[in-house]
């Protein structure tokens, strides 16, 4: 009798990671206008200051500011005013002591002067004199050279994804083009002569085909794109040249149901098959345990046999291929959450426990409240913000531990 060897979630990560070292993602150029929401393949930065010359952010006159201390409105800053600076021309002439010139919002600053002030503290009382009623400090209403973004600033990193911000950055600095990772292409099949789609009426025990839609949609929440979906029935011969029909052109596989110990459970011998190379099979974790992780060397290809029950299924994805990807492409995780438990959690001490949590906001805390499901509930990650982990060995989460909740993308 074969025994079931299972890794730890970690040791599964590291083999998968080991096994994928010559995995390249593909990378592509895209129009910066057009790359909203694509991963950047790349740091970018910049290669010139903005803004490039000292820029006022309001209308009024570009001064030195030691002119202006003590100024009031019983007892005012006198000017002579020099000259204008129009929005789009150059600052040719120079400020000296005792001087003034008008600027618009986003003038360039002459030479010489070191403030703006305000044309709401200002008043000219003849023709080329103006009176300035406060006083304004060095450096005031002026965005200096590379301020905004420097020369050799990180725009963006590899990774991060691109954002409206980012793009309007492109647009200052004029790149017309980014390097992106392209999405990778995933098969989803879903295994099981129970299985019917959406549209058919269920007959005996038939029940709808949830984990290709489901799987299809969380793969595409991670920007990945999906070849193709679909079902397949239990015959061990079926499921083989399916496989073999798209690993050409599939970077992951993600195969649902058939990975556990009954007797029309195909995967491992299949994958095996087309492989040579099952590295996982068995992951020490509720729920999600049947999970089986193979590579194909010669195609580039991911294969994970995923349980056949929807929640372990997505979860499964999640915390193995998600993490997979996240690594490969740099990808930076959301933050999680400190949380303390709601209330008193067992678990099975041997393998983790992944727990499904709703995250109430308290006034100094958020509250981790247990989502309890078996593992063939699709509803239950709707009502989820993320998930606890609990050691394998620990017994459980007792009521206001302080726990770290990892919270869904």
């Amino acid at each position: 009798m074969e025994l079931l060897h299972t890794d730890t979630l970690a040791e599964a990560r590291e083999k998968l990671r080991r096994e994928t070292e010559n995995f390249i993602l593909r990378t592509k150029k895209v129009a910066s206008r057009d790359a909203l929401g694509c991963i950047c393949a790349r740091d970018i930065f910049a290669e010139e200051n903005i803004p490039s010359f000292r820029r006022s952010i309001v209308d009024g006159y570009a001064v030195i500011a030691r002119d202006s201390y003590g100024a009031g409105e019983s007892m005012p800053a006198f000017y002579e005013v020099t000259g204008k600076v129009n929005i789009e021309e150059p600052a040719v002439q120079k400020v000296r002591t005792g001087e003034a010139v008008f600027l618009q919002t986003g003038s360039m600053v002459p030479e010489g002067a070191n403030a703006v002030l305000m044309i709401e503290y200002t008043q000219n009382y003849a023709p080329g004199k103006m009176a300035g009623y406060r006083p304004v400090s060095e450096g005031e209403n002026i965005i200096q050279i590379g301020e905004d973004v420097g020369m050799g600033e990180c725009l963006i990193s590899r990774g991060e994804k691109i954002s409206p911000e980012v793009i309007g950055k492109f647009a200052a600095l004029g790149i017309r083009e980014v390097e992106v990772f392209e999405p990778l292409k995933v098969t989803v099949i879903s295994t099981g002569d129970e299985l019917a789609d959406m549209d058919e009426p269920l007959s005996g025990s038939k029940i709808r085909d949830i984990n290709s839609y489901a799987l299809g949609a969380q793969a595409r929440s991670f920007g990945m794109e999906i070849l193709h979906q679909i079902r397949q029935k239990d015959c061990e011969e079926d499921i083989e040249k399916t496989l073999r029909d798209v690993v050409d052109e599939s970077d992951v596989i993600l195969m649902s149901g058939g990975s556990s110990k009954g007797s029309k459970d195909y995967t491992k011998k299949v994958l095996e098959a087309v492989t040579g190379n099952v590295f996982t099979h068995g992951i020490s974790i509720k729920p999600g345990k049947p999970t089986i992780l193979a590579y194909d060397r010669a195609k580039n290809t991911v294969i994970a046999g995923l349980p056949g029950h929807p929640m372990a299924a997505v979860m499964m994805f999640r915390l193995i291929i998600g993490d997979w990807y996240f690594s490969k492409a740099g990808i930076r995780p959301p933050l999680p959450h400190f949380a303390v438990m709601g209330e008193n959690v067992s678990s099975n001490q041997g393998r983790e426990t992944c727990l499904l949590v709703r995250l109430l906001r308290g006034e100094n805390d958020y509250t981790a409240i247990p989502i309890y499901a078996k593992s063939g509930s699709i509803s239950a990650l709707g009502k989820a913000d993320g998930y606890v982990m609990i050691p394998r060995n620990k017994e459980g989460l007792k009521k206001g531990e302080r726990v770290l909740t990892e919270v869904f993308v």
